[in-house]
């Protein structure tokens, strides 16, 4: 994929554009709102109502994801509350770890003037993707829980280096943190006869809807090995990298459109979405 660019919104049908993640809002109009009495938005039942309905999304989404999220509705009416129609969503979670992606301080709220879902035997339904901008960061308590996912462990058994069927060297555990504004790797090399340290660091960009690696620069001279058969390496093991790959899925996917490291933390924002799971 390309990098993502800035989504553009045309009311009527509503569009957001970006590469590779072109979203279509419902056509539904924010007007409806004029329709419902302020009565029926202002009642007790109406706040219990959305209470509920706050929950379920939640519990839908801790479920699928195995995180701790916060829903929050914005409504139109009680009625159209029970249909499933909603003026907007957000979401918040101190942390979420879900198999190789650690993200914490993650906010999101719906694009669109207009909302829907489907309730429908004690589960939540999607007929259309709802689409969220959102932000969070990562830090350097998230790339420990990256480098220590079962996901990140088996491409890590894969990472062996051979030249003539001859294996070259295997990476053990690398020591990846933030600090001065750049990523820091310590990356152990296991080789025939020695083991050694690479040290390097490196400034991040967004490439192909992944975090990658930029500037790379390599410590002292004990490395024996060439900086052109590092570099790859360092791509290779980047913890980062598997932030979007690890969440795009059968129930949602991520699209970063920027990452930047301030303040020893890489804030990224960008789209996520929940897929549309019902009807054709």
């Amino acid at each position: 994929m390309k990098k993502l660019i800035v989504f553009v919104c045309l009311f009527i049908p509503l569009l957001v554009f970006a590469d590779d993640c072109s979203i279509t809002c419902p056509k539904e109009s924010i007007e409806i709102q004029k329709s419902e009495s302020l009565l029926n938005r202002v009642t007790g039942a109406n706040f219990a109502s959305k209470k509920i309905a706050e929950l379920v999304i939640q519990n839908e989404l801790n479920d699928e994801l195995n995180s701790n999220f916060k829903a929050k509705l914005d409504v139109f009416s009680i009625k159209l509350l029970k249909q499933g129609k909603f003026k907007g969503l957000t979401l918040k979670s101190d942390k979420i770890q879900y198999k190789a992606i650690s993200i914490s301080d993650f906010y999101a709220e719906t694009i669109c003037p207009y909302n829907e879902v489907i309730y429908k035997n004690k589960r939540l339904y999607y007929q259309q993707e709802l689409p969220m901008k959102f932000q969070g960061s990562i830090t350097n308590d998230d790339l420990k829980n990256i480098i220590s996912s079962t996901e990140f462990q088996k491409e890590l058994q894969k990472a062996q280096f051979d030249i003539n069927g001859q294996k070259l060297f295997k990476i053990d555990n690398p020591n990846v943190e933030i600090k001065n504004n750049k990523i820091y790797f310590k990356i152990p090399l296991k080789m025939l006869f020695a083991s050694v340290n690479v040290k390097a660091f490196a400034d991040i960009e967004v490439e192909n809807n992944k975090i990658v690696l930029k500037n790379i620069t390599f410590g002292s001279k004990s490395n024996i090995i060439s900086d052109s058969m590092l570099v790859p390496i360092m791509n290779k093991i980047n913890p980062i990298s598997y932030e979007t790959s690890a969440l795009n899925g059968k129930f949602c996917k991520i699209f970063i459109k920027k990452a930047e490291i301030i303040d020893d933390k890489i804030n990224i924002n960008g789209i996520f979405i929940i897929n549309k799971n019902y009807g054709g």
